[in-house]
This record gives C-alpha cells, structure tokens and sequence, in this order.
C-alpha cells in the first residue's frame, strides 16, 4: 500500500533558502513595505502547515523586525507587535532552542536600537551578544549580527561605564577588515563605518558614506549620514549636520523605514520644509574641510532654479529606478 505523499523536495534546505533570502534583504538595505512582508506572511503559513515551529518562529520575527522599521512604534528596539512578542516566545522556549531564538532575536533588535538610537536598549542587548561565539557557518547571518553589534559596541564605548566594548567592536571589525581586503563589496561598506564609528572624523565619514551610495546600501547610508550630522554638530556646524540629517531623511524614506523618518521630522523640525535635489551621497558636498558644505537639500522657499525638480521613484519586486522629473511651476491667472 502506497504512502500518501505529503511533502516534495528539501523542506530544511528550502527553509534556509527562504532564512538567507530574508538576511540578505535586510542587509543589503533593498526596500521594505507590504509586498515583502506578505511574502513572509506566505512562509509562516508554510511553516505553520509543516509544523516547523522553529522557523515559524523566525520568520514571524522577521516581518516584526520590517514592521518596527516601517510602521510607528512606542518601543521600536522591542520585537513585540502584531507578527511577534519576544518576551512570550522566549517564555516558551527551553535549551538550544532559547539559546538560537535569542540570538537571532538580539541581532535584529540591536539593529532597531541602533536605528533609533536607544543607547539603553544597546547597553542591554550587547550584554547578550557578547556571550555568543563570532562564528557562524550561516554567512548572510553571521554577516548582520556582526556589523551591527560592532557599529553598537563602538557607539557606546565612548561612554565611560562602556569602554569595554571597544574590543568587541574591534574584533567585529576585523572581520569586515579582512573580508574587504578580499575583494568582498559587502564587507567594504561595513568596515569603513565600523571605522567611522571608532574613530569618528569628517574623512572618515565621508568614506563611508561614499562606499555605502557606491553599493547601493541606501539602509547603510542613510545611517552613516545621521551619525555624521551627529558628529557635525558637536563640531557646531549646523548647517552641515542640517544637511546630513536631511539626506539621511529622505535615504530612510527610500529604504522604506518610514517609521525611522517619521522619527526625524519629529527631532528636526526644518524637514518639514526642505525637499530633495538630488539623492547623491553627501561625501562629495560634506566633505573633509571645515567649510559649510553645499546642500543638496533645500527649503520649500528656495530661489535655486533646482527647486522645480522633484525626485519621484518608480518600484517594482526586484528593481528600484530613480527618475528625475521636471515639475512646472503653476502660473496665476
């Protein structure tokens, strides 16, 4: 008597497939929004009808992890929302199994701490990460959790009651080092804001800027931008620093973490008035002298001839096309 057959081809090896595909849309910074998340929503219920709670469990994670980055949060670095609660989940879990969920479920939110900077929630989920081997045979995995827990290790070792994570950073770092040296055009990005965020200077931030707008890491970009305006402004060059919280504004709007933007416009009041000219990197406007850059932003009001251009974006599943578009300014009658 035959068997009825229920299942067709390698379930774990198209699990992983699925687990690298969602890791490396994360980190090459492609564009968030429903379309994405309902292709999640298609792997849980895969996962669900397998009875594969584990990969349920990820899964769902990751499209909470989308979510926060687009939607408004009251707590934006805590995985708890309509697709996941962290704190339950784990609850739940016992041994290897609570041990890997927390893992994975700590590297995506130290990415969201750092996002939108919650140097709090970064102290904490260090603590935890720390303790994990910097060793991975999932490379696309391997790859996010260790640039972001060096990128938060280097934020917060300046603080005093911190320093010690500078190692951790530098051992994160050296990794991304060794990649870059290698021919790897991932790497390259990552290991020169890991340098940025060590020794923070207007060089080296323009590098990194530079090498994120050159890979098309618009995520990555858009943040190097705000930890630049960071630094500007405690150089006092507001204008600059105004200037790069603009473009990472607008990168942010690009990525698709509206919720991020939203999150800008409420800290800096004048993006409400400035609209995008361009959407190249600051590296070569905000560069390594002390003179106020040019912006490649301007106020509603300008008189630049530029200001009746717009940017509009056309999108599909696999390809973003930036069109530049002249907008005619209307005539009164």
């Amino acid at each position: 008597m035959s068997l009825p057959i229920k299942l067709m081809g390698e379930v774990e090896m198209a699990l992983n497939g699925l687990n690298g595909y969602a890791q490396c849309f994360f980190g090459s910074g492609c564009e968030l929004g429903p379309i994405f998340e309902s292709k999640l929503l298609v792997v849980e219920d895969y996962c669900r009808n397998l009875g594969r709670q584990s990969s349920l469990i990820l899964f769902s994670m990751f499209r909470q992890f989308a979510l926060n980055l687009r939607k408004h949060s009251d707590s934006p670095s805590k995985l708890v929302g309509e697709a996941f609660n962290e704190e339950q989940v784990l609850s739940e879990l016992e041994g290897s199994a609570h041990f890997q969920t927390l893992r994975d479920s700590s590297s995506l939110r130290v990415q969201l701490a750092f996002v939108f900077w919650n140097e709090a929630d970064m102290i904490d989920l260090l603590k935890i990460l720390e303790t994990y081997p910097l060793q991975d045979q999932f490379v696309a995995r391997l790859h996010n959790r260790l640039a972001f827990t060096g990128l938060a290790a280097f934020a917060m070792c300046h603080r005093k009651d911190c320093a010690s994570y500078k190692a951790l950073g530098e051992k994160c770092m050296s990794r991304f080092k060794f990649l870059s040296k290698n021919g790897s055009v991932n790497a390259r990005p990552v290991y020169l804001f890991l340098k940025s965020m060590k020794s923070p200077s207007r060089d080296a931030f323009s590098k990194a800027i530079e090498a994120c707008a050159e890979g098309k890491f618009v995520n990555l970009e858009a943040m190097v931008n705000e930890r630049y305006a960071a630094f500007l402004r405690e150089e006092n060059d507001e204008a600059a620093s105004n200037d790069c919280i603009t473009e990472a504004y607008f990168l942010y709007q690009d990525w698709g973490a509206h919720a991020k933007a939203l999150q800008l416009s409420k800290d800096h009041s004048f993006l409400k008035k400035s609209r995008r000219k361009t959407t190249r990197s600051f590296a070569h406007t905000v560069g390594s002298n002390n003179n106020t850059a040019t912006a490649s932003v301007m106020s509603a009001g300008s008189d630049d001839p530029a200001s009746k251009k717009k940017m509009t974006f056309s999108f599909n599943s696999t390809l973003k096309q930036r069109k530049l578009v002249s907008v005619k300014s209307e005539k009164k009658k």
